[in-house]
């Protein structure tokens, strides 16, 4: 960015950002020895948790979110700012582009880990609204040895007007589509979020069958912005342009901003105007509808068509309505940061 100064950059690891009380105690340890900014990829709970740390210091938190969370607190943290990849809205937007596509029965797939985070809620809650519903739910084993899709095979080889909802993340998107691949002629797939993550589609053998996602960011995406971000990430050493550090890139944009009050503010990020919402913190950009089809050089996936969906602000406003809804309700879920496994 050529800002002129001296910036000292620290860190320390959280683990898989599951445990509260180890957050804090670093954040705390960062601030008593005079950081300005902690910038911490966790959990909207966590967030909470260690939030009067930054409110007593005046200090500023500035959270990195998968958006695979639904956040507790109804009102603005004072001192704390999200960066999402909008998880739960691309699981909004993807089931809006079944509908679209004539679907109304849906078979729900996804691995025993995903389970855990709120696209399993979000994909039934915005299928029923839209008119639709799961006929299905297939979910995987724990242990990768145990891993089988027969169940949901033998069910759409009798409702072959059924469209799966899929939710995958890294080794375990890589099972599901080695194992649909076999009775590719069954799949109508829609995946949104990491289970379309460029650096794990580049791994996986094109499954025989193309498919719809709704994604964050797109390294194929045609603006300056994108192609410097990915020039310059692909140029370092052991760097990578991807979901993660694409998350690092807008934070240092924030923070380029020289200011700690980011309400109301924008940056032209590698994925388009980014927005910070000032009544909740959160910050809101597009989403994307892409195809994921056969890399001709390679024999893998990639992402093409890629296009702005323009039914996200629509979809935002669903997300806000199931957020508010698992407020009043008693839900688990998993602690830990999505995809940390593989950050």
């Amino acid at each position: 960015m050529g800002l002129d100064g001296y910036h000292e950059i620290v860190s320390a690891g959280i683990g898989v950002a599951a445990k509260n009380e180890e957050i804090y105690e670093q954040c705390e340890q960062f601030l008593l020895s005079g950081t300005d900014i902690i910038i911490g990829y966790m959990n909207p709970f966590s967030a909470e948790f260690v939030h009067s740390l930054f409110e007593s210091s005046g200090k500023t938190l500035i959270v990195l979110d998968s958006g695979y969370h639904f956040p507790k607190f109804s009102k603005k943290l004072s001192n704390a700012w999200f960066i999402s990849l909008q998880g739960g809205l691309c699981t909004r937007v993807i089931t809006h582009k079944a509908i679209e596509d004539g679907f109304r029965n849906f078979a729900f797939s996804c691995s025993f880990y995903d389970a855990g985070y709120r696209p399993s809620y979000i994909y039934a809650a915005a299928a029923e609204e839209k008119g639709g519903s799961i006929v299905f739910n297939h979910i995987t084993a724990l242990k990768r040895s145990d891993f089988t899709l027969k169940p949901l095979t033998e069910f759409l080889e009798k409702e072959q007007e059924t469209a799966v909802l899929a939710t995958f993340c890294g080794d375990m998107a890589e099972d599901f589509f080695a194992g649909s691949s076999e009775k590719a002629g069954n799949y109508k797939v829609y995946g949104a979020g990491f289970t379309s993550d460029e650096t794990w589609l580049g791994k996986i053998t094109y499954p025989g069958y193309d498919w719809n996602a709704a994604i964050a960011w797109s390294k194929n995406l045609e603006t300056a912005e994108n192609k410097t971000f990915v020039n310059i990430m692909n140029g370092i050493k052991y760097g990578k342009a991807n979901l993660f550090s694409l998350l690092g890139w807008e934070a240092a944009q924030l923070i380029g901003l020289e200011n700690t009050e980011f309400d109301g503010m924008s940056i032209q990020s590698p994925r388009g105007k980014v927005y910070i919402n000032p009544e909740n913190g959160f910050s809101e950009a597009d989403v994307y509808y892409a195809t994921v089809s056969k890399d001709d050089d390679t024999g893998n996936c990639l992402l093409k068509n890629i296009r702005v969906a323009s039914i996200t602000e629509t979809e935002r406003k669903g997300l806000e309505r199931n957020i508010e809804y698992i407020r009043t309700v008693e839900a688990n879920t998993w602690l830990n940061a999505y995809a940390c496994l593989e950050s």
